[in-house]
């Protein structure tokens, strides 16, 4: 009688979620949870940078755009070296998508469509096939309805119905990333959902707060 596989069992809380990950399975509410930029901190920073200079290309200084691509990719070597987890393609995805919605509040007061695009290969071209939001429109839209109910329960007091619904889109937004990029663990994709949506979050407190009569 030939014995069927053994299915490998779940991460226990406490255990590393991929074999060699240095992130740990953690319970209980994902905001609760060690954030990736507490992971990474300098990944973070260096997501911050090459926002700021894209907005400097996007401004006129082409000589930027370099730069911002050497941050990127210096986001994308910290990210792997603090998460353990070391998947290209898929980290790639995710700072591009970081550093995007950084910069989107340095340029709300202007129509994107004047913007100049980066031509191919540049990982910031708008046709590049590795972009989160072409990945899976479906947990872009989930990243962005995260935000929203994120700052709505901070301008509401914490309202944990809001905060409820924005973790259940960090998770869907998740699941739909894993589902096309199974390089880094599903528990790796919510801590990035979660920081996307709280870039998200953080856009919409500044715009209303800097350029009130901006639509968010």
């Amino acid at each position: 009688m030939t014995s069927l596989p053994r299915l490998p069992l779940s991460p226990e809380p406490g255990e590393p979620t991929a074999p060699g990950s240095r992130i740990t399975v953690e319970g209980g509410d994902i905001l609760m949870r060690r954030g990736l930029n507490d992971h990474a901190r300098s990944a973070q920073v260096n997501v911050i940078e090459a926002a700021k200079a894209l907005e400097d290309y996007r401004l006129g200084h082409g000589a930027a755009l370099e730069r911002a691509e050497a941050l990127a990719d210096r986001a994308v070597t910290a990210f792997q070296e603090r998460t353990g987890e070391y998947d290209v393609a898929a980290w790639q995805a995710a700072v591009v998508y970081m550093v995007e919605l950084w910069a989107t509040r340095f340029s709300a007061d202007r129509p994107a469509t004047f913007d100049p695009a980066p031509p191919p290969p540049s990982m910031f071209t708008p046709v590049h096939p590795m972009r989160l939001d072409k990945i899976s429109r479906e947990a872009h839209d989930h990243v962005l309805s995260a935000g929203r109910w994120l700052e709505r329960g901070g301008a509401r007091g914490t309202d944990t119905r809001d905060t409820g619904r924005a973790q259940h889109s960090m998770h869907e937004a998740a699941r739909l990333l894993h589902g096309e990029l199974d390089g880094l663990s599903m528990p790796l994709w919510v801590l990035i959902g979660r920081f996307c949506a709280e870039i998200h979050a953080e856009n919409i407190r500044f715009l209303k707060t800097f350029a009130p009569r901006v639509s968010v």
